[in-house]
């Protein structure tokens, strides 16, 4: 008997819960889709905006019939058949503009899918919408052109975080399932923090990015924004096209061997974020983990104020090759310069923009300079790890909970993933007193998803489970 899907659900269940009744026929990818959009409708266009979209996908109801015909027939095409998806607006879809925020790009017809939205599709996803983001990706906050600040479903006076706090917004609140964004520097991990979600940022390169609007692409990656960390892993499978996250499977490997080490420098001041994780620590250690506590990164290879960023230096050539090779002709600007001679953007980029106009070229003494920084990180951390024998570092996603519309001052530590390679995930671990979610991250082994999965799914059946916003 095929069951109605509640308002609740589409909020509380996970994706491989909701895959599982639509794969035995208790659901159809038609009624959980329809409720999908029943959300958005309430909470998107009738007065609770969270500003969290940018655009249907007008095609997303046939896709769904589609499916829900050949489930019938006998045929599941995969582990998200029917499963609604929403993507980043800086991740191409075949006929859809991708504007990555940006008012002048709002016109823009993408000549193909992304490698990854094709990934999806082939795996049986159902793409519901793009997401709102940071413009251009740029920051921590989610403030765009198009449709101004994303607002968080945990307390719609702060934002959900970035850039891709659009899609953590859509699956906080329901409008999806699960969602995909890109990460550069925390990208998809500060928004699943503020929002109570996993947040996975892949080793360096194991994601296909062809037709994803590059940011830097030496710290360039995509990844999940999901419910649960198997969530995350089911997402990252049909992106990696192969078993490169392995299935999460519950107890192997055990919490009793597993050597942890704390970061504490990058805890900040935030006393509910030092409670909540100093709370999970405990719960770890009673779990059998061995707590290496505190551990230190050296200041001369910390990325905490460095006065060059790898964006300024990658971002125009990369966005400029971009433009030219995926839009139909006439549809989009041809260069950054066009955009930004346009004015079709946030006031407040104008700066920025300019700066990144004026670098001309990466060969450069100023970017190597970077480039080498980058490897001295990742040599540290892989002498860290080494010397204490440690499964994975641990610290706060953020340093600070969201308190305004502006850029949280949520510090470095996402950056140690982006600059390293490395694998990270984020996954809640309680609210505080005012209900903003918490979040954890773990920084993992290069190309070590599958154990750094393993391990955050132990970590997260020792909390009190994923918040909901009260919406």
């Amino acid at each position: 008997m095929i069951r109605q899907v509640s308002a609740r659900a589409v909020i509380t269940a996970t994706l491989a819960e909701l895959a599982t009744d639509i794969a035995s026929g208790a659901l159809t990818a038609t009624l959980l889709l329809d409720e999908c959009h029943a959300r958005i409708a309430a909470h998107e266009a009738n007065g609770a905006n969270l500003s969290a979209l940018i655009a249907l996908n007008p095609a997303a109801e046939a896709t769904a019939l589609a499916l829900d015909e050949e489930r019938r027939r006998g045929r599941l095409r995969g582990p998200l058949h029917g499963i609604p998806i929403v993507i980043k607006d800086n991740i191409d879809m075949a006929g859809m503009a991708s504007s990555s925020g940006n008012k002048a790009l709002a016109q823009s017809c993408a000549l193909r899918d992304a490698e990854a939205v094709r990934r999806l599709r082939a795996a049986g996803a159902v793409v519901v919408a793009k997401a709102n983001l940071s413009e251009f990706s740029f920051e921590i906050r989610s403030r765009s052109s198009l449709r101004g600040d994303v607002r968080n479903p945990f307390d719609p006076r702060v934002t959900s975080g970035g850039s891709s706090g659009g899609t953590a917004a859509a699956v906080a609140a329901g409008f999806a399932i699960g969602g995909i964004g890109t990460d550069t520097g925390g990208s998809l991990r500060v928004p699943a923090s503020y929002t109570g979600l996993v947040g996975l940022r892949p080793s360096h390169g194991l994601i296909d990015l062809r037709g994803v609007a590059p940011l830097a692409p030496s710290t360039d990656t995509l990844g999940p924004i999901a419910r649960s960390v198997e969530d995350a892993a089911i997402l990252l499978n049909v992106l990696a096209g192969s078993e490169a996250a392995r299935r999460v499977r519950p107890g192997e490997p055990s919490l009793a061997r597993a050597r942890v080490g704390v970061l504490r420098q990058a805890f900040g001041k935030e006393p509910a974020i030092t409670e909540l994780i100093d709370a999970a620590l405990q719960r770890l250690q009673a779990a059998g983990a061995i707590l290496v506590d505190p551990l230190e990164i050296p200041a001369s290879v910390l990325p905490a104020g460095r006065a060059q960023h790898i964006v300024d230096w990658e971002f125009r050539g990369a966005f400029d090759r971009y433009l030219l090779e995926n839009f139909r002709p006439g549809s989009a600007p041809a260069s950054l310069r066009e955009i930004f001679e346009s004015g079709d953007y946030l006031p407040e980029y104008r700066d920025v923009l300019a700066r990144r106009l004026a670098v001309a070229t990466t060969d450069d003494p100023l970017y190597r300079e970077i480039l080498d920084f980058h490897r001295a990180l990742s040599e540290r951390l892989t002498a860290l790890f080494d010397d204490q024998r440690l499964s994975a570092l641990v610290y706060p996603a953020s340093m600070v909970l969201p308190s305004s519309f502006e850029n949280p001052a949520g510090g470095w530590a996402p950056e140690l993933a982006a600059c390293s390679g490395r694998p990270a995930i984020t996954l809640p671990i309680g609210v505080s007193a005012g209900g903003l979610p918490v979040g954890i991250e773990l920084l993992g082994t290069p190309h070590g998803e599958g154990a750094l999965l393993r391990l955050a799914q132990e970590i997260e059946s020792l909390g009190n489970g994923r918040p909901f916003p009260a919406l």
